[in-house]
């Protein structure tokens, strides 16, 4: 039976400052978990991008 080899690596997304957290595989550095997951953070920033344009439009 193989036995479990991964990686945990963190880090912190350029442009939204959010750290961000990654399992990986060992041996071939395969994502095998991602919190958030890029689709929470592609969602983010779209939110962040609407936000600024409401506050624009009313100050």
């Amino acid at each position: 039976m193989k036995a479990m080899s991964n990686k945990i690596e963190f880090s912190v997304d350029a442009e939204s400052k959010e750290p961000i957290v990654r399992v990986r595989d060992a041996e071939t550095g395969d994502v095998i978990r991602q919190i958030p997951t890029e689709e929470a953070l592609e969602i983010s920033k779209a939110l962040d991008r609407v936000q600024g344009l409401l506050l624009r439009q009313t100050a």
